[in-house]
């Protein structure tokens, strides 16, 4: 059902929404200092999705943990 919703509220076929969104990624930076989980910018394409599905822009950085002292 949640992909039949974002088709209607996109005007785009799945397959074209879930190749736009896939591009969106979470990478871990490890490094003596500590490690944090940051999402990559968000490009046009996946920008008017999000907007047209009326979600907010997921947080650019997601964890954040000191290294060992």
């Amino acid at each position: 059902m949640l992909i039949r919703v974002a088709e209607n509220q996109t005007g785009e076929a799945w397959r074209n929404l879930r190749h736009e969104l896939q591009r969106l990624h979470l990478v871990t930076l490890a490094t003596d200092q500590g490690t944090v989980a940051q999402r990559s910018l968000l490009i046009a394409g996946q920008q008017a999705i999000l907007n047209q599905l009326d979600l907010p822009e997921p947080p650019r950085f997601y964890d954040f943990r000191p290294g060992a002292a």
